[in-house]
């Protein structure tokens, strides 16, 4: 075996490799190569590679291969390999070993070896080449590996009280700002491992070594700020500007939550250094000084007041340690200037913070406060009112905000009955009653926020009755102006009931999201009106009349909305629907005899051919298929809503139309596909005229009967009587229909109760919907049980798709 160790290139192959007799071997590798040259080099890689496996394995399974590995000093071969001028590619691979081995040790004694002699401090304060981005890599990942095996007893493997040096902290923290996330992630762990070792002479090392690191931290927060302001000030609204400040942000809020993090730390002294630097470096000078724009030089560093209140909103919602956020809000509610003794100014060195001179002006009571009240006016539009709204939730939500602190200045507390200031209850107020004015700059989004913060004023005040009659009294106010609105849009307007639907669903399908919208690039930016933006309707203004008629009724269905919780009441007439028997689903079985039946083939896109019967009945227009067993009944194959029905006529053939079928889904997204969307060709341009007629005829009444709907929970007169189909009315005078099909609920196989176990049909008192189909069910008609078919022959399961039913997974199914 000796005669391998010198004149050779590469390993030699070891059948049993996980062995004490290999290790042996490699370490007469090292001996032999001690001077690393360009001829051992990829020899010395594969030797290192090979000592971290063996040593893992004898870790869990062969005590004797460390006891070999610590008697021989191998570690102390590393250190040496190390300092030579050995290049890259070894210190690479002596550092992916070292990291594997200390990653993967798991028994503490063989830890407590590896760690003796001081060897593991020696190769971190060892000078590599950190501009290599391989060995910065390892390096610090490394140390990050090296930091969660700290306890109270490895601590002083690390720590020299002696010569009170800490190599593991204070190299790691002089990566904190690397331009790689990934280094500045490890040193942010590394330091957090750190700080959560209980042992007293450590930490008293660790607060005299971090005062500097913790004002380069909050300095860069501020920078981080400043930046984001320029930027916000001057970009467009558009999708690679939102993109560019997402990441501004979220660096940004990665330092705020990491702050968060040390505070979190029982570290008393450490978190008092890191609490005095933020507020004096961070709080004072930068959020609340540009809150109230104390300007006092033209190179005085001051952000806009819209960026100053989404940094304190950003601040509240991440930091919970009680001390600062009293402190904080102690001056955001009572503090002036005097207050600010500091503040940024921009020096040809960079943004530097200097001591403010004296204020000869008489301090304003209030001061920041008064601007945050002043930021809810919303002139020229409602850009810092949305900020404000989320400063105000931020606080009401913090879960280090004493209560005391809220009580004094009169914000709505949790879980105690509180008043209200009066100056913030009026701001909040007048959002609901400004929003009414067709020409307000107002967004949904701003709505939305502002409900939430007086739903908690008024959860706070139960008792003052007058409080709540006043609030209830503008809110159906609002709604009464924008019904008043709506009223000249719904039988004028060809498209109100696709707006009207579309947007009910919107409402109920997209939730206030805290977590998105407190940092979401969109809203920071100036508020926009043009669709091209691609920002969410509800977080941009409107462009044009029909986004205006949208957006009232957005407007209207959240103040419907608060005004019901308000009131303790329910929801009984959204969605849309009609109060009589189910509309017909898939696999329903329906006599067809009392119908009047179009033969026709469905030519889908990709030229497959179905036959099927066209039916219609008052809502519905439905393919059904001849059940080959029972005479007279049919199989529906395909449902759709015949007010989302379109149709065109072909011009080449007399006795073809092209037929569309949508629903509020499939409407809501660009990239989806409606439900059908076929050539229906009929056996003469007869039959096909009068399926056009019938079609249309039904898309028109169908469309009528929802409209009324909508006059009758907008509190609007109705249009004349409906003309009757040929299947049946619609009713004017009540919100119902009568189904002109016998069904027999479900027979056929893979029908929607057929799947449901223990199916029961609703009863009548519980009526199906038509404008949010996926709740919709049905009941059957009394008396079915003696004619329900047998089941035709049995078809491939079925599913939903935006509501209405089809067979799955492809259309052509039909």
């Amino acid at each position: 075996m000796f005669r391998r160790l010198g004149g050779s290139s590469s390993l030699w192959k070891s059948k049993n490799p996980h062995s004490l007799e290999y290790l042996k071997y490699l370490h007469g590798v090292m001996v032999k190569n001690e001077k690393v040259s360009e001829g051992n080099r990829n020899l010395l890689v594969e030797a290192l590679r090979a000592i971290a496996e063996i040593l893992i394995w004898g870790d869990q399974n062969d005590s004797t291969v460390f006891d070999f590995f610590l008697e021989r000093q191998m570690l102390s071969h590393f250190l040496a390999i190390m300092k030579q001028t050995s290049g890259s590619t070894v210190c690479v691979q002596l550092l992916q070993t070292l990291n594997i081995l200390f990653e993967n040790i798991r028994h503490e004694t063989s830890l407590y070896f590896l760690l003796s002699n001081n060897h593991v401090n020696s190769i971190i304060t060892y000078s590599f080449d950190f501009a290599n981005e391989e060995i910065m890599a390892y390096y610090i990942s490394f140390l990050k590996t090296l930091s969660f095996k700290l306890n109270t007893y490895t601590i002083h493997f690390f720590y020299n009280e002696t010569s009170q040096e800490f190599p593991l902290y204070t190299e790691a923290i002089k990566f904190f700002n690397h331009s790689e996330s990934m280094v500045r992630i490890a040193v942010r762990t590394t330091s957090l491992n750190i700080y959560r070792v209980v042992d007293d002479s450590m930490r008293k090392f660790i607060v005299s070594k971090s005062g500097r690191y913790f004002h380069e931290i909050v300095d860069l927060v501020a920078d981080q700020a400043i930046e984001m302001d320029i930027f916000a000030r001057s970009a467009e609204n558009e999708a690679s500007n939102r993109d560019r400040l997402n990441d501004m942000i979220a660096e940004h809020l990665d330092n705020m939550h990491y702050l968060n993090d040390i505070l979190m730390i029982e570290f008393t002294d450490l978190n008092v250094l890191l609490t005095n630097s933020v507020y004096d470096r961070l709080v004072s000078p930068l959020y609340l000084a540009s809150l109230a724009q104390l300007r006092e030089t033209s190179s005085t560093i001051l952000l806009s007041r819209v960026s100053s209140l989404f940094a304190l909103s950003q601040f509240l919602l991440i930091i919970h340690n009680q001390h600062l956020i009293e402190t904080v809000l102690t001056a955001l509610f009572f503090g002036d200037q005097s207050d600010v003794r500091k503040l940024w100014t921009r020096t040809e060195k960079g943004p530097q913070l200097n001591t403010r001179s004296s204020d000869k002006a008489p301090p304003t009571s209030r001061l920041f406060f008064n601007c945050h009240m002043e930021a809810l006016k919303g002139e020229p539009d409602d850009h810092s009112v949305f900020f404000s709204l989320l400063l105000i939730y931020a606080i009401c939500n913090n879960k280090g905000v004493l209560s005391e602190v809220l009580e004094a200045a009169q914000i709505p507390c949790e879980d105690k009955s509180s008043k209200c200031d009066e100056d913030l209850l009026h701001h909040l107020t007048a959002i609901v009653e400004n929003c009414s004015n067709p020409e307000t700059t107002i967004r949904a989004v701003t709505l939305e926020l502002d409900s939430l913060v007086l739903r908690r004023v008024i959860l706070t005040s139960d008792d003052d009755d007058s409080l709540h009659k006043m609030i209830e009294a503008k809110v159906v106010k609002s709604r009464d102006e924008f019904i008043a609105q709506l009223r000249g849009s719904v039988h004028q307007n060809e498209l109100f009931l696709e707006m009207f639907e579309d947007e009910y669903y919107q409402f109920e399908k997209e939730t206030l999201r805290m977590s998105l919208i407190s940092s979401d690039p969109a809203l920071l930016l100036r508020p926009t009106n043009t669709p091209l933006s691609g920002i969410p309707f509800a977080k941009r203004l409107p462009c044009g009349n029909e986004e205006r008629t949208r957006k009232t009724i957005q407007f209207y269905f959240h103040l419907r909305k608060f005004l019901h919780d308000l009131r303790g009441e329910t929801e009984e007439q959204l969605p849309l629907k009609s109060s009589a028997e189910a509309l017909v689903e898939l696999n329903d079985c329906i006599n067809l005899s009392n119908s009047d039946l179009l033969s026709c083939t469905i030519v889908m896109e990709k030229s497959d051919k179905l036959q099927r019967f066209l039916v219609t009945d008052q809502l519905q227009l439905i393919l059904v298929e001849p059940d080959s067993k029972r005479m007279g009944w049919g199989v529906v194959r395909f449902v759709g809503l015949l007010q989302d029905t379109q149709l065109t006529g072909d011009p080449g053939d007399s006795r073809a139309l092209h037929i569309v079928v949508q629903d509020v889904k499939s409407r809501s997204r660009k990239d989806m596909a409606p439900l059908l969307r076929a050539k229906f060709v009929f056996d003469d341009h007869i039959r096909c005229m009068a399926a056009k007629q019938r079609l249309s005829r039904g898309r028109k009444n169908a469309r009528q009967f929802k409209l009324n709907l909508i006059c009758d929970l907008l509190g609007m007169p109705k249009r004349a009587p409906l003309t009757s189909t040929s299947t049946g009315c619609l009713s004017q005078r009540s919100s119902s229909v009568s189904n002109p099909f016998r069904v027999a609920r479900g027979c056929a196989p893979g029908s929607v109760r057929m799947m449901t176990p223990n199916y029961h049909p609703p009863a009548p008192s519980t009526p199906p919907t038509t404008s949010d189909p996926p709740n919709r069910s049905s009941s059957s008609s009394s008396g079915m049980s003696g004619i329900i078919p047998d089941d035709p022959n049995p078809r491939p399961s079925s599913q939903t798709s935006g509501g209405l039913m089809f067979d799955a997974p492809n259309v052509q199914h039909i």
